[in-house]
């Protein structure tokens, strides 16, 4: 009997790491287990050894409960728990239709990316729709209420994603978290100039919500747990709709230029450094290392740091004095050992470090040769 519940815990264990990505903490004296998805839903897992005559003999009954989170995201999770647990779940068709690397907010393969404006539906229309949303989400955002804060920033990570809000909509949206403005920029020599756009500060709270200078901190209570619930979920989902906007300048349907998404990463660093006092690398390297403790906040971290260090020279530069590869190091051990999405976004992130490495070595080549 706890041969059988062994390997079945086991088949949960591997699925749930492997495939989800979900870190879990097992309790195997108990037979229990709790788990924590990054769309915020909480599972609890237990078994159980069932009796006659309603199961078989050695048969283990595995129960499932919602802690907290989305109803219809629980029934997802759990309809796949249950089908590794007893044996059923495929993992090739996982893996080609919602895998690590095909999965639903995942940029590769969607067929949303190569959408294409109809003639019904010209850029114009698009822009004044995409507006209108993004005017909704600004006003959200900036309201006293914890739901209309959460709803507003939720719509911020629908609008950044061009799995589900289509690309056209989500460059305007990555502009408007990155560069202030839903106009494509015009260039003039060195100089950046931006059309005229309405103001609808997005960029500001998102910033100051990463970097911890909210100006909503003073109505907080610290004892409050419901209160440090609602923070700590504002501060996730504003990782997430950075991390989407930094990626849609690296899609290939975004048809951005090098120099173009460059110039993008160094301005919105530029803007972030000029609104605070703290330092946005300094702030997302110290979120992946926590990864320990929040991996799925360290993912996120990751995927940031990985694009900010892709498209900014002087990013990689600063990396160094950050300590930032053996924190991502660090991390990476975390990754491979519970979380496999946060394990390949840290090597991103030291592959682009390497980078700079190597750039550096041909320079000292190049010296001591003249």
């Amino acid at each position: 009997m706890k041969r059988c519940a062994m390997l079945c815990f086991q088949s949960v264990y591997l699925f749930l790491h492997i495939f989800l990505t979900l870190p879990c903490l097992f309790l195997y004296l108990q037979a229990t287990a709790s788990l924590s998805t990054m769309d915020h839903v909480e599972i609890y897992l237990s078994l159980w050894r069932g009796t006659a005559p309603i199961y078989d003999k050695d048969c283990i009954v595995v129960e499932a409960q919602r802690r907290r989170g989305s109803v219809v995201n629980y029934y997802g999770y759990c309809r796949k728990i249950l089908d590794a647990a007893s044996g059923k779940f495929d993992s090739e068709k996982y893996a080609k239709t919602d895998g690590v690397k095909r999965g639903r907010r995942d940029l590769a393969g969607s067929p949303y990316l190569t959408r294409k404006i109809t003639p019904a539906e010209d850029a114009g229309s698009v822009m004044d729709k995409a507006l209108v949303a993004l005017n909704i989400a600004a006003g959200l955002i900036r309201k006293d209420r914890l739901d209309a804060q959460r709803l507003g920033m939720e719509s911020l990570c629908l609008l950044t994603d061009p799995s589900r809000a289509g690309m056209e909509t989500a460059k305007i949206a990555a502009r408007v978290v990155l560069l202030d403005t839903a106009q494509e920029e015009l260039v003039n020599g060195d100089e950046v100039i931006f059309d005229e756009s309405a103001e609808l500060r997005i960029r500001e709270v998102i910033i100051s919500i990463v970097l911890g200078d909210s100006d909503d901190d003073s109505g907080y209570d610290s004892d409050d747990s419901e209160e440090k619930e609602h923070k700590d979920l504002l501060f996730n989902l504003a990782l997430v709709v950075m991390a989407n906007a930094l990626a849609v300048y690296e899609t290939p349907a975004a048809a951005t230029s090098r120099l173009r998404r460059n110039s993008v990463v160094d301005s919105f660093l530029k803007d972030a450094q000029e609104m605070s006092s703290n330092n946005i690398l300094s702030s997302l390297l110290g979120v992946l290392g926590q990864a320990q403790d929040n991996p799925h906040d360290s993912f996120r971290s990751a995927q940031c740091l990985g694009s900010l260090f892709q498209g900014s020279d002087e990013a990689r530069r600063k990396a160094r004095d950050l300590n930032a590869k053996q924190i991502v190091l660090t991390a990476l051990d975390v990754g491979q050992r519970t979380h496999v999405k946060l394990a390949n976004a840290s090597q991103r992130v030291l592959r682009v470090l390497a980078v700079e490495d190597e750039e550096d070595e041909d320079e000292d080549e190049n010296e001591e040769h003249n």
